[in-house]
């Protein structure tokens, strides 16, 4: 009788801890996919910036710092981002404006700065981008990433 007893708490000992070990891995599971999306997110949308930089012949906003991007592309067309709520949004011409996120993330703090060139010809025309990515995992645990981006502009 006294054997069982012990055996049955040795039992109870060894799957408490097994199972607040199987816990553990799945909410660390869920973290780590969490962190992925954000880091996905984020350089997806640092891509779309740099790809409406990579084709803009004028900068038309920010004149020296903002938070929308308008450029007009080489062939004349105009390229706008920028920040609606939590959502980041590209407009092409007279389409309409899409949301460039999903929904499983908050945009924050989208901020341009233009930099002109210098007339000695050192430093040539820049923009910076800054944005900073929020996300709640399904546990309802905080995720924030900044992401930031420097474009040289051709001419």
């Amino acid at each position: 009788m006294i054997e069982t007893l012990v055996y049955l708490a040795l039992y109870a000992i060894i799957m408490t801890g097994l199972l607040s070990a199987v816990y553990s891995l799945i909410e660390s599971s869920v973290h780590n996919q969490t962190v992925a999306m954000v880091e996905e997110e984020g350089n997806f949308l640092a891509g779309k910036i740099e790809w409406a930089l990579s084709n803009a012949r004028e900068i038309l906003a920010p004149s020296s710092s903002g938070s929308t991007l308008s450029v007009t592309t080489f062939d004349g067309s105009p390229i706008t981002i920028g920040l609606t709520g939590g959502d980041m949004r590209i407009q092409e011409a007279s389409n309409p404006a899409h949301i460039l996120n999903n929904t499983n993330v908050s945009i924050t703090n989208l901020s341009f700065t233009h930099a002109r060139a210098s007339s000695d010809g050192i430093n040539p025309e820049s923009i910076e981008s800054s944005f900073t990515i929020f996300a709640t995992t399904s546990s309802g645990r905080f995720l924030s990433r900044a992401f930031s981006t420097l474009k040289y502009l051709r001419k």
